[in-house]
């Protein structure tokens, strides 16, 4: 009982003089339990415990006064980020260059992304990361391995404001993630981070049915002496629990572009944003499904995590011909990679007629991100340790107009996670 007593006023000691000087304090009380050593209060082991317990004290004291001396944006920051490391191959039949022939090209490549969030009050908070990239491309955050060993760039990838005065309701403004749900990417390269401000509603209608409405409006260009390029979006969803063990996607998205035909968009691959022939006008309508299934076989005794049917469909109203588009698929394993020994495969099929769509948002993968387009996609992907994923993804496309020309894409990825 008395050597508890004097490990409580040891204790005691210690955080007094801690408020004042953490160094004098452990320095005074090593000195105190040495004493009691010495007089045969305390023998050599308890000393040591005690120290123990006072050193876990001071790391908690140390990152309690760091923590309470930086402002509270910066306390409620969260970062996350990842960098992966490719290899790519593609080949080209019936390319323009080379007279026709067939071309092939090997890179390296590199991407590195940071992201924070930070709380500014109850209802907003800050979304803003950097991202590696070239010539500010907004369909790759990709750096190729080239220009003698040259320095890389770092882009504002994302910065944006999110508001949710109620649970329901949520406000977003300025360079955002997407927030319009697509369950591939046959019109949205996942790189893309429009610009402008968005609406989102959810609520449910009862246990297992729930409601979404995703609105946005995105400024595409702008111009000093004429009008600018915009585009706005509706897209009204259903969420549906089936059961535990299935669920249900549903959206309808309507796409409305304004001041777009005869504009010149950046980065476009000169097949139909700057077309005569139905080719400018893209009002559309995009109907998409997700069905997502977990342990999908094991009344057959297989141990597959995680099974999803996905489709999407466009549908260009003004269009006078190649005004349509689809997409299927299926992913199977597991629903995201974490760690060890996780794994997902996932197979696409993608068709993008050539003004389905505006031709400076599909993915970049296939055909260089062109439309009039057809294609498979075969993805591998497993986890080597947590954090940690190894990923195989072969692209296959040619042109809807000919079945001569045809590229080939192969990427081996190693992703970190931190």
């Amino acid at each position: 009982m008395r050597k508890l007593k004097l490990v409580w006023l040891i204790s005691i000691l210690f955080v007094g003089i801690a408020k004042n000087n953490l160094f004098a304090a452990t320095t005074q009380v090593d000195a105190l339990i040495e004493k009691l050593v010495a007089k045969g209060i305390l023998n050599r082991q308890e000393a040591i415990e005690l120290k123990a317990e006072i050193a876990e004290d001071e790391k908690i004291l140390r990152e309690e006064g760091l923590k309470q001396n930086l402002p509270q944006w910066i306390r409620e920051m969260k970062l996350k980020g990842d960098f992966r490391l490719r290899y790519q191959h593609e080949k080209r039949k019936g390319s323009n260059l080379n007279e026709g022939k067939s071309t092939s090209r090997d890179r390296g490549r590199f991407r590195l992304r940071l992201g924070a969030e930070t709380k500014v009050n109850d209802q907003t908070k800050l979304h803003f990361g950097l991202a590696s990239g070239s010539d500010g491309d907004p369909r790759s955050t990709n750096q190729t391995f080239q220009d003698t060993f040259s320095k890389k760039s770092i882009w504002i990838d994302y910065v944006y404001a999110e508001y949710m005065p109620w649970q329901w309701l949520t406000l977003l403004g300025g360079r955002m993630k997407n927030p319009i749900w697509e369950p591939a990417d046959m019109l949205w390269d996942t790189d893309i981070n429009p610009e402008g401000i968005a609406l989102k509603l959810n609520g449910k209608l009862n246990p297992k049915l729930s409601a979404y409405v995703n609105n946005a409006i995105f400024i595409l260009e702008e111009y000093a002496n004429t009008s600018d390029p915009w585009m706005y979006v509706l897209q009204p969803g259903l969420k549906w629990s089936i059961n535990d063990g299935v669920d249900l996607n549903l959206a309808t998205t309507y796409y409305g572009f304004k001041q777009v035909k005869g504009a010149t968009l950046d980065w476009s691959t000169n097949k139909n944003t700057a077309a005569i022939n139905g080719g400018g006008n893209f009002n559309s309508i995009h109907p998409a499904f997700e069905l997502g299934i977990k342990e999908p076989f094991s009344n057959l005794g297989l141990n597959f995590p995680y099974f999803s049917l996905f489709g999407e469909y466009i549908h260009n109203l003004d269009a006078m011909q190649s005004k349509n588009g689809y997409a299927v698929g299926f992913r199977l394993g597991h629903k995201k990679i974490n760690d060890k020994g996780q794994w997902q495969t996932r197979y696409t099929y993608t068709l993008l007629e050539t003004y389905a769509w505006p031709d400076v948002f599909p993915d970049s993968d296939r055909y260089s991100g062109r439309t009039g387009i057809r294609g498979h996609e075969i993805l591998l992907a497993y986890g080597l340790s947590k954090n940690l994923s190894l990923e195989f993804d072969y692209y296959r496309s040619d042109l809807t107009s000919t079945s001569n020309k045809t590229e080939n894409l192969f990427q081996v990825d190693l992703n970190f996670k931190f």
